[in-house]
């Protein structure tokens, strides 16, 4: 019985990895790009709605990093620097960076305001 029960809980826990999808037309590259990671992996337990890790090139910054919003019907996820909200001071416009994710597609980008976005691809 302890070894379904823990077996359950675990179903509810997603590993996503997103991998950055490149610009193929100088038009279309972001400033973010440049600095932005290859590989973003997220570890999200779905049932308490909590972000467990958020790791960019194998290093995790979830010290500095956390959920900011999902919807009720939980077709996308949202991760902010803490600190940080979408406005438009100052601090917030230079700081502020964000990555949110489609659960419908999983599809994602990374973007800071003002600034176009960076787009990856999940799975």
């Amino acid at each position: 019985m302890l070894l379904f029960s823990n077996y359950s809980s675990a179903s509810h826990i997603k590993n996503i990895i997103c991998s950055i999808k490149l610009s193929t037309s100088i038009k279309n590259i972001s400033p973010l790009e440049i600095s932005a990671p290859s590989t973003i992996k997220i570890i999200y337990n779905e049932n308490s709605n909590n972000l467990i890790d958020y790791i960019w090139d194998e290093k995790s910054i979830i010290e500095d990093f956390e959920l900011i919003s999902n919807n009720i019907n939980s077709q996308f996820i949202e991760i902010g620097r803490k600190g940080f909200n979408k406005t438009l001071s100052d601090k917030d416009i230079r700081n502020g960076i964000f990555f949110k994710l489609n659960l419908n597609n999983f599809d994602a980008n990374l973007n800071k305001q003002f600034i176009r976005p960076v787009n990856y691809q999940c799975s």
